[in-house]
């Protein structure tokens, strides 16, 4: 789905005044001048950012706007998951934008808008992929952290999310838990929508984002809006996720390991993986254990005679499955854009 999203739209209006900032000389005089982006409110209080930008013509009046923000969370108030149509978004977004702030467009922008005829400067695109639980999605994580790299080098970890390229200028993937962002304050999911079922679809989501800025869109011949087709965002997404070079391989709960108390886990995963747990644990705690794991179905008792391999997967495999879709009843019940379910 598309992401964040920063661009100048057509938009011929005199210019916002939301403050601003300035820089003078030593000698008082004003050496540059930024003005403020202003917010507009979107669904369920989420926000975009707006200022004027572009020349002035006779009358004073900008030619653009400079929008930075993400229209899939200002249209459904939240980006769990969205619509891959760029200039879709931007298009519904658009008159949003000039009914705040009283403006009526010129025929000439609007179409520019419509046909996705405007300059692009920053977008992220991302997918997210499902895993049996979420402590599975934050092993994965942490075996990324070590077992990864791409051009940029080893991988940042930074409050639960994964970078490659954090302080790149021209592109960067992070990756994290969708089950824990929509849960985290600066995040977190609108209350009316956590009587929904996303949080539950969210839980165990591996979120997988990439960030394309202007020099690096420019590199790849992406220099308006409408050059982003659905298709095209796909095929580039899929073509940088294969930069990420991991052959490792993470161990995966299992059904029996996720229902067990947490006293247990430990006990029966060293089991799983081969380990006679009767030369290595005090007899008392064996037999104490092994009553309990035994009202489980498990016998502790019988050692596995070689690791078990049935819930280890390569890393890279996660990459390589098909994204998690849109759930049907997230349609039925309208909780994403229209240009989604087209």
């Amino acid at each position: 789905m598309i992401d964040w999203v920063t661009a100048r739209l057509p938009l011929r209006h005199f210019p916002i005044n939301n403050g601003g900032v300035m820089k003078y000389s030593a000698e008082g005089s004003v050496e540059w001048q930024v003005p403020c982006k202003l917010q507009v409110q979107g669904s369920h209080e989420s926000s975009i950012q707006i200022r004027s930008d572009g020349e002035l013509d006779s009358q004073g009046r900008a030619s653009e706007i400079l929008f930075s923000g993400n229209p899939s969370k200002f249209l459904q108030g939240h980006n769990v998951f969205g619509s891959d149509d760029l200039v879709a978004l931007m298009r519904d977004v658009y008159p949003i934008i000039c009914g705040y702030l009283e403006i009526t467009p010129e025929l000439v922008d609007v179409k520019k808008v419509k046909e996705g005829d405007y300059p692009l400067i920053l977008v992220d695109i991302n997918q997210s992929f499902e895993l049996p639980h979420r402590r599975d999605v934050l092993s994965w994580l942490r075996a990324a952290e070590y077992k990864s790299k791409t051009r940029h080098g080893r991988p940042q970890m930074k409050g639960g999310t994964l970078y490659f390229g954090k302080h790149s200028r021209r592109w960067a993937i992070k990756i994290y838990s969708k089950g824990e962002e929509i849960e985290a304050p600066k995040h977190q999911l609108p209350e009316a929508l956590f009587e929904t079922l996303i949080p539950k679809w969210a839980d165990n989501k591996l979120r997988i984002e990439l960030r394309l800025m202007k020099k690096e869109l420019a590199k790849i011949g992406i220099l308006t809006a409408k050059d982003m087709t659905p298709d095209v965002a796909q095929n580039i997404y899929n073509s940088y996720l294969r930069k990420i070079e991991m052959n490792q391989q993470i161990a995966l709960s299992t059904e029996t390991q996720h229902s067990l108390p947490l006293r247990l886990q430990g006990t029966y995963m060293l089991w799983r993986s081969g380990v006679d747990l009767r030369h290595s644990m005090p007899k008392s705690s064996f037999y104490r254990q092994r009553k309990e794991l035994y009202a489980h179905g498990i016998d502790i008792t019988l050692r596995q005679d070689c690791l078990d391999q049935s819930n280890v997967i390569p890393l890279v495999r996660v990459l390589e499955a098909k994204p998690a879709s849109i759930p049907l009843w997230a349609i039925e019940q309208k909780l994403v854009h229209r240009s989604a379910s087209m």
